[in-house]
């Protein structure tokens, strides 16, 4: 079992600081244990007045003496965070496991255009093959050119060249 609490304990718990802060406070304002003990309200006064606010929160920030969860020590953490997150992501780009949106985008587009412009050249590339075909021959004909087109487009050496080539540039 311990001693019970002095009356440097009480003001601390009452005034939600440590107790080196509160002996600080007392002994600047030059009033004895007794002199607590006696008005203890104005003690607690006395304590709260002449607390240092910048020690205070600056112990806060660092995780103790007063107030060990305050506004300040939060925000400070959550911007611990927030630069920890970004090197982190500076660190992935840099190893090339993250892309810019707007860079992936842009491909993205040209890839789309490519399509577009292999399928609408199909056309005049199946016309003159065409001409006086059967249905069944112009079918497979058709077949044969979009095969074609999709087999270019599909090829893996040739799409990473381009972004070489894209990245280098």
């Amino acid at each position: 079992m311990g001693r019970p609490p002095g009356i440097i304990r009480k003001i601390a718990e009452e005034a939600g600081l440590d107790q080196a802060t509160v002996r600080r406070a007392l002994a600047a304002s030059d009033m004895s244990e007794q002199d607590c003990e006696a008005d203890f309200t104005k003690a607690v006064e006395i304590v709260m007045t002449l607390a240092d606010s910048d020690k205070v929160i600056g112990h806060a920030a660092n995780g103790r003496g007063e107030g060990h969860s305050s506004a300040y020590a939060e925000a400070k953490a959550q911007a611990e965070l927030h630069r920890a997150r970004r090197l982190e992501l500076m660190n992935l780009k840099a190893e090339g496991k993250l892309v810019d949106r707007a860079e992936a985008t842009e491909i993205g587009v040209r890839i789309f255009a490519e399509i577009r412009t292999a399928f609408l050249a199909l056309g005049r590339r199946v016309a003159d093959k065409a001409a006086g075909q059967t249905a069944r021959e112009v079918t497979r004909i058709i077949d044969s050119e979009v095969r074609d087109v999709l087999t270019t487009l599909a090829d893996e050496a040739r799409f990473i060249r381009a972004l070489d080539d894209e990245a280098l540039s």
